[in-house]
């Protein structure tokens, strides 16, 4: 079968310690943009969140949910998740305003639910899994609205946290998080 490749080379590994009440996706658009990241490897991620928010396989789909729920789940959660580092890319100046659907009645911002916030800015394609204290865990795509816990049991921060992300910079490929009028993709690019 042919596919769309492309080939890039890893150019560092970045690791950033991120702090209580951090909003996790923004924070790591933030770490790409500081470092330059425009492709790339979300390693890994580990820590505990007092609260996630994401976006999974609906049990109903619909056409007006796009198949997807976005579901709130309360902390403390302890999670681990990996993904795909790109750019957000809307070519259509006409569309650079994301549908409702993007935001589903919450304050994510631009294009939010699909990684990213505008064109041109990073994007992350993140799965996460967490489990809080009753031992069910949970799978989907990390959405804003997901602040990183506390590190002591009484909410204080005299010691640093131990949240770390772990961030591979690829050189020599683009991956595109594209919107257009045929819809919503991801686009291998040749740097």
């Amino acid at each position: 079968m042919k596919r769309a490749m492309v080939s890039g080379k890893f150019e560092e590994v970045i690791y950033a310690r991120l702090e209580a009440g951090e909003d996790l996706l923004p924070a790591l658009w933030d770490i790409c943009k500081q470092n330059n990241v425009k492709t790339g490897i979300l390693l890994n991620a580990t820590g505990n969140m007092s609260k996630l928010r994401l976006m999974r396989i609906s049990n109903e789909p619909r056409k007006d949910n796009w198949g997807v729920d976005f579901v709130e789940i309360p902390g403390p959660l302890q999670m681990t998740m990996t993904g795909l580092i790109g750019v957000g890319w809307v070519p259509d100046e006409a569309l650079r305003t994301p549908p409702p659907e993007f935001s589903r009645h919450y304050a994510d911002t631009g294009f939010g639910s699909a990684g990213f916030d505008g064109h041109e800015d990073p994007y992350f394609k993140v799965n996460i899994t967490a489990m809080g204290v009753s031992g069910t865990a949970v799978c989907g795509h990390l959405l804003q609205g997901s602040p990183i816990g506390s590190v002591n049991w009484n909410g204080g921060a005299a010691v640093p946290s131990h949240f770390t992300v772990a961030i591979a910079k690829v050189s020599g490929c683009i991956l595109r998080a594209t919107y257009d009028k045929t819809g919503y993709y991801h686009e291998l690019v040749p740097a």
